[in-house]
């Protein structure tokens, strides 16, 4: 196999104005040579060339494509378990459960999707078309470029690829700074399984983003955060490069009187405190009726016990801080309000970068900590008396990413489902979404645009094409000149 112009990213945890790494200089290390400048340039051209031959038009080429893919996510899983447990010390279970299963689930159901996909659908013509066949048929977008989040850097990273290999495109990996092994074993993978025209890892830092997107690729897909998203938006804008981003914003869970407590608190445990809260669309903030506080507390402790033990620094499931940037900013949230400690004793370490799981109450309504992702363990509660109440609450944050709604009325979590403005509304689970193909995963004004997964995925990494087959049977005078007064009669009544 012709070698990948990949990059290992420089090993950083510090958030800078590079959307996809945390130094403006580039590392060349054995993975390859500096792809910037003129090499960035070389592999645009090879791209475009790719990309002419109609090498992956057809939907088998896309198929045998997405089952390499497969094979070299199989193949390289355990060494990716190692790579993310060296970057973050996240334990495997965990690491295949949000992230690998759900790559495979989105491959699988591309791989049966494909070939439909790409046959088109028939729709009626209209009056002037007689006796033609018209189409809607999907046309691929050409070369992607696509930035994958810190907190997910193999899911927001694979998935994203598998949707712009099914659509037929040529591909650009930009992973993560803040995971270079992750970066490094993907490498590797796509080096084995794939040719650089086809899809290529880049990794470096601001000159690396720049020199790319000069080379005017025909779409980007951003995965990050709104900062990460202006710059991108800045780069892309002289040669009018269109993109569509996941830019992130709080989630948010509500516990209702008639709720399950047992399951709501083992569900919203599961999905906020997996890899110590540092994950896209971990809940940040919980709503509880306030008849059930008490018991909703409860049972959140209890499920915290069950799931990482009596001292959760001990736990080999309760990660790390990723990073003391990371570690400072939980500190901070933590600042803002009346910390309820899992365990007695139990306190933030900054030397291990340990926050321990938090849940925090007598937040004021003004602070930031409502209105951002939070990318850690601390959980802030809030109690309230009527559901006007909590939705009147929702409706004053900016976009959620996610609600993940505990109720056992269907009316009202139809209600929640009909009032709140996030990317995705679960009732009575949570995170689970992010594992279905058929769902998108996107956001929704402060949040993003745009949306991988199934065929969001697909429609994303496509272009609508107008397809037409007209016949050499009969034309409509009508519609030819010269005008008469008989045409015009008969076109006004027709279209009175």
């Amino acid at each position: 196999m012709t070698q990948t112009v990949a990059q290992s990213a420089v090993s950083s945890t510090t958030h800078v104005a590079s959307p996809s790494a945390a130094s403006s200089a580039d590392a060349v290390t054995a993975t390859g040579p500096s792809v910037i400048g003129e090499d960035m340039a070389a592999l645009a051209a090879r791209q475009k060339g790719f990309i002419a031959s109609g090498a992956v038009l057809p939907s088998g080429a896309r198929v045998d494509a997405l089952r390499r893919l497969r094979e070299g996510v199989q193949g390289y899983r355990d060494r990716l378990a190692d790579a993310i447990r060296a970057d973050y010390g996240r334990p495997e279970h965990p690491f295949l459960v949000r992230e690998v299963v759900p790559v495979l689930h989105e491959i699988d159901w591309l791989i049966k999707a494909v070939p439909g996909f790409c046959g088109g659908r028939r729709v009626l013509s209209a009056l002037g078309q007689f006796k033609a066949r018209s189409y809607v048929r999907r046309q691929p977008l050409g070369r992607v470029v696509a930035y994958a989040h810190w907190a997910d850097p193999f899911r927001s990273l694979l998935v994203p690829l598998a949707d712009a290999i099914g659509a037929g495109n040529a591909v650009v990996l930009r992973p993560p700074a803040e995971a270079p092994a992750t970066a490094e074993m993907v490498a590797r993978m796509v080096r084995q399984y794939f040719e650089p025209e086809h899809v290529a890892v880049v990794s470096g830092g601001a000159e690396t983003d720049e020199a790319l997107l000069a080379t005017a690729p025909d779409f980007v897909w951003y995965d990050g955060d709104t900062r990460g998203a202006r710059t991108i938006a800045a780069l892309a804008a002289p040669t009018l490069t269109p993109y569509a981003a996941i830019t992130g914003g709080p989630s948010a869970a509500l516990v209702h009187g008639d709720a399950d407590m047992a399951m709501a608190a083992r569900r919203i445990v599961w999905a906020k405190f997996l890899h110590a809260g540092q994950l896209r669309a971990a809940p940040d903030v919980l709503l509880v009726q306030r008849t059930v506080l008490d018991r909703v507390l409860d049972a959140l402790r209890t499920e915290l016990e069950r799931a990482f033990g009596p001292q959760p620094r001990t736990s080999a499931d309760f990660g790390r801080m990723v990073s003391a940037a990371g570690f400072v900013r939980q500190a901070e949230r933590l600042a803002a309000g009346r910390a309820l400690p899992f365990g007695p004793g139990d306190a933030p370490d900054r030397s291990s970068l340990y926050v321990p799981p938090t849940l925090l109450t007598d937040v004021p309504d003004d602070s930031p900590v409502l209105r951002e992702e939070g990318f850690g363990p601390v959980l802030v509660v809030r109690p309230y008396t009527r559901l006007d109440e909590a939705t009147a609450f929702l409706a004053g944050l900016p976009a959620l990413t996610a609600l993940y709604a505990f109720t056992t009325a269907h009316a009202r979590g139809e209600r929640l489902m009909e009032t709140t403005r996030a990317g995705a509304v679960l009732i009575n689970d949570a995170a689970t979404h992010l594992a279905n193909p058929r769902l998108p995963q996107g956001g929704v004004g402060e949040t993003g645009h745009g949306a991988m997964a199934g065929p969001a995925g697909l429609a994303t990494f496509s272009a609508l094409r107008a397809a037409a087959v007209g016949s050499n049977f009969f034309d409509i005078p009508l519609r030819f000149a010269p005008g008469s007064d008989l045409k015009l009669k008969v076109l006004k009544r027709l279209y009175k």
